[in-house]
């Protein structure tokens, strides 16, 4: 198989039991680019902080019984970024993301910020989007910028698109207005912990309707991911996720990607070593 022209190859390999590209159903690659950030910024040195972290984790998922030894993930990478223009980087995201479903395997993309989910999502066909976030990344700009981590979830609910958010807890009142006019549905933070995510998606989702899950890690508490740039308390815990991962094996999800690790932060790494386990989490829930 050709690789794609707008990834390059790491040192380090995630999850760093050399699996092949033809035989591995699940393709990571990495997105360093944090140049739309608001807050602190640090966000590009996300791929390369998860990569390291996992090469010491066990490859078990202990929530869903798989062995990931077993079921490849390859590392495409990282896309080779334009640092500063996030619309030419998107569409090397949409190039990426594409060449992978081309390949009828499942994108996991890494970030970086969270700008290019509306560009991955779209390259792999989804209908809906689910995202686990703090904020509702619904504005129609911000500082003047409307291709940035405050305005992907708009940029694809705009197009006629549904959205799930989930552990939303911090909000413009442009936003909360734009997602009342849109019908953006929600599962704000303060409602997860008891929320019945089988019956959430039997509404949310339509028969034949394929997925796509985003994660920022800003969605979990602080105490669990201290290393993002822009951090909101009171927020949802890592087995709340697990949760609605479970729940989304009723359903086809075309990809899914966790955004938003920002290493400057993470002086524990607790967060990479999260960020880590969600995707080896997803992919063990998607085994058959």
């Amino acid at each position: 198989m050709e690789d794609n022209v707008n990834l390059s190859r790491l040192q380090y390999e995630f999850p760093g039991n050399a699996a092949s590209l033809e035989d591995s159903p699940f393709v990571f690659f990495g997105v360093p680019f944090d140049s739309g950030t608001s807050a602190a910024s640090g966000a590009r040195e996300g791929p390369r902080a998860v990569r390291a972290i996992v090469q010491g984790m066990e490859l078990w998922s202990e929530f869903f019984s798989k062995d990931l030894e077993r079921a490849g993930i390859y590392d495409a990478g990282d896309v080779a970024v334009s640092h500063g223009d996030a619309a030419v980087t998107g569409g090397m995201v949409s190039s990426v993301a594409s060449w992978i479903r081309g390949l009828g395997k499942t994108p996991i993309m890494f970030g970086g910020e969270h700008t290019f989910t509306p560009y991955a999502a779209e390259a792999t066909e989804a209908d809906a989007l689910i995202v686990v976030d703090a904020h509702a990344d619904c504005r129609k700009e911000f500082l003047g910028n409307e291709l940035s981590h405050a305005t992907s979830t708009r940029r694809w609910v705009e197009k006629g698109r549904k959205a799930l958010l989930v552990g939303v807890r911090a909000f413009s009142s442009e936003e909360i207005a734009y997602c009342a006019e849109k019908n953006v549905s929600m599962v704000r933070a303060r409602a997860v912990a008891s929320a019945n995510f089988a019956g959430i998606l039997r509404d949310f989702l339509s028969d034949g309707d394929v997925a796509y899950l985003s994660i920022d890690l800003d969605g979990f508490d602080p105490s669990f991911a201290p290393g993002v740039g822009t951090p909101e308390p009171i927020g949802i815990s890592p087995s709340d996720v697990l949760k609605l991962m479970d729940a989304l094996r009723n359903y086809r999800v075309a990809g899914m990607d966790v955004m938003e690790l920002c290493p400057a932060r993470d002086p524990s790494w607790i967060t990479a070593a999260l960020a880590a386990k969600l995707v080896l989490e997803f992919c063990a829930s998607r085994l058959s």
